[in-house]
């Protein structure tokens, strides 16, 4: 058919629509069908939708995080480039922090203390601006070398990509190195790295109408803030698995007070951290996305993931989520983050929803970050609950402007046609503006939808419709 059609496989599938009964003057097609034989149906979804984004990575940077990050640099471009597509040059902010937050587990880096410590940059939140590259990858673990801090990397865009990860050095802010905190928290960073914009890092990072999207990976628990668990208690060899026994309110023998420290084991609120998110868009849905790479036992439940101990010892290690296949060695694995999959959850894992989650225990990245430049891009496609008794019989309207059945592919407007192939247009071809899938029908390239997808064409952008950062998506459909 010509007119290719864009094939994503998030974002806008994302959409589960709201039936409302809505009023119109428009005109149909199937009003003039005898009123036995339809059933009119009007679905509105009203969506929040930026057209700029603000991407805030945070990575692991303890030591069985190497090939973690060598994989997230690896498929940068893969991220950049759907971004590029959707949302252009200059639309899109990209910055990093780390896992580490100072602590009496985490102190500053020495001559003496060079492990399960802050870094030069001080971490706690800070925007990374200093390029790593492995300079012995035989090492064990392998041995990292850093440039100093460059400003001009502390926020990345289309113009200084090269920033994130240059595959022709090597190097890049996303290669955070392995000596950092034992003592994981990803979410604190976040709220830390925000609350500070006006801040020597921070500054001119959150924009009041862009997107904010949160990209943590992790192979570890979130360790909530600091002060929530006692650290360097490493008799009887608990360490940092206390990180585990709080996030779970108990530890392996059943206690629900860490015996040490006299501590109860538990964790700042997840809820906290939501609601901090929101609250910095104004509360409104959509303008915040979380997603999160950690060790969960079935992407597809991730929900279903718990923490569970090698043995009911005081001081039982925690058994992994995950395994990376044909992999050997202590980075190829991850304990589970119940946390960060309770932060997507909040957010919304089913379609529609802003949160996601993908297993970090996989040889390639390139599909996660794919699907999370799709996830954060504009909407693309829509499911249906119904199926559509005949396409020709739907009108579809985005805030209120009726998108033509058929049009020509034409680069920056629309001039509408009568159908496949006709004669008429002044430029290009005349396509379908959106095409129709039936359910089950083998040429669907998206998940299963009960009354099938829509997907518009690519010439048909339904983000130049948004008004104030909110598009409204109307169909009106004759159902069976």
């Amino acid at each position: 058919m010509p007119g290719r059609l864009v094939r994503s496989t998030l974002g806008v599938s994302a959409l589960s629509f709201l039936l409302l009964s809505v009023g119109t003057c428009q005109d149909y097609a199937f009003e003039e069908l005898p009123s036995s034989v339809i059933r009119e149906k009007r679905i509105v979804q009203n969506i929040s939708v930026a057209t700029d984004i603000d991407i805030l990575f945070v990575i692991d940077n303890s030591g069985s995080m190497v090939g973690e990050q060598v994989q997230l640099a690896n498929s940068f471009s893969i991220l950049t480039d759907t971004l590029d597509e959707t949302f252009g040059e200059g639309k899109y902010q990209i910055a990093v922090i780390t896992t580490g937050m100072e602590s009496e587990g985490c102190p500053p880096c020495d001559a003496v203390i060079d492990q399960s410590c802050m870094n030069e940059t001080g971490e706690n939140g800070r925007f990374q601006s200093r390029r790593g590259r492995i300079v012995d990858p035989l090492a064990n673990p392998p041995e990292f070398a850093f440039d100093p801090p460059d400003p001009a990397c502390r926020i990345v865009t289309s113009a200084n990509k090269t920033c994130f990860y240059d595959s022709a050095t090597q190097s890049g802010i996303a290669l955070v190195g392995t000596n950092g905190c034992g003592y994981e928290k990803g979410l604190e960073p976040i709220r830390v790295a925000l609350s500070d914009l006006a801040g020597t890092t921070s500054a001119g990072f959150l924009r009041d109408n862009a997107t904010l999207a949160i990209f943590v990976i992790s192979d570890e628990e979130d360790c909530g803030k600091v002060g929530d668990v006692t650290e360097n208690i490493f008799a009887p060899g608990i360490g940092g698995k206390v990180c585990y026994y709080a996030s779970k309110g108990e530890g392996p023998d059943g206690t629900v007070v860490d015996p040490k420290a006299g501590l109860p084991y538990r964790l700042t609120p997840v809820q906290e951290y939501y609601d901090f998110l929101m609250e910095l868009k104004g509360n409104r849905p959509g303008m915040v996305k979380f997603a999160a790479v950690v060790g969960v036992a079935d992407e597809a439940n991730p929900g279903a993931t718990e923490i569970t101990y090698q043995s009911a010892q005081p001081n039982s290690d925690v058994n992994p989520a995950c395994t990376t296949d044909g992999c050997s060695g202590d980075g190829c694995f991850a304990n589970a983050g119940t946390r960060y999959v309770e932060l997507a959850e909040m957010f919304g894992l089913q379609e529609g929803g802003n949160g996601l989650v993908g297993k970090i225990c996989v040889n390639d990245f390139s599909e996660l970050m794919k699907k999370f430049g799709e996830f954060v891009s504009c909407p693309r496609y829509f499911k249906l609950s119904e199926t559509l008794l005949d396409p020709a019989l739907a009108n579809i309207l985005l805030n209120n402007v009726e998108v033509p059945r058929y049009s020509c592919v034409v680069t920056g407007r629309i001039e509408e046609c009568s159908g496949v192939g006709a004669q008429g247009c002044t430029e290009g071809t005349c396509v379908e503006t959106w095409h129709y899938y039936l359910p089950g029908d083998a040429g669907n390239p998206f998940p299963a939808s009960p009354g099938g997808v829509i997907e518009f064409a690519d010439h048909y952008q339904p983000c130049d419709l948004i008004t104030e950062g909110q598009m409204v998506f109307e169909v009106v459909y004759v159902t069976l």
